[in-house]
């Protein structure tokens, strides 16, 4: 926090204990009563961490999806053109194609 915020902070801090000081004991009293009697109704009673558990299981579901989704698949399509790709890389001819060239350009007469 900046300067400002820190003296707004502390005066706004004295405030509030002053007006705490000034709650006379049957009234203090009260809202200590009523402050314990939430507590005992709440349900999760200090176990706040549960709820955690499925928002935790929900980011994962989503990330996994998100994961996915962004791998990019295979594609029979792609495979096919890979391996006729392959096929024709394997051949002599396209191997010696420079030469093959050559040959067709110096033609010796029969």
């Amino acid at each position: 926090m900046n300067e400002d915020n820190e003296i707004f902070v502390y005066k706004l801090r004295n405030r509030f204990e002053e007006s705490v000081k000034g709650i006379d004991a049957t009234t203090l009293s009260k809202i200590r009563q009523t402050r314990a009697q939430v507590l005992a109704k709440s349900k999760y009673k200090g176990k706040n961490y549960l709820i955690w558990i499925p928002a935790g299981a929900f980011a994962s579901v989503c990330m996994a999806l998100l994961v996915f989704s962004i791998v990019p698949q295979r594609n029979v399509e792609d495979q096919t053109f890979i391996d006729e790709i392959n096929i024709i890389s394997d051949l002599d001819l396209y191997e010696n194609l420079d030469f093959y060239e050559w040959l067709e350009q110096h033609e010796l007469p029969s």
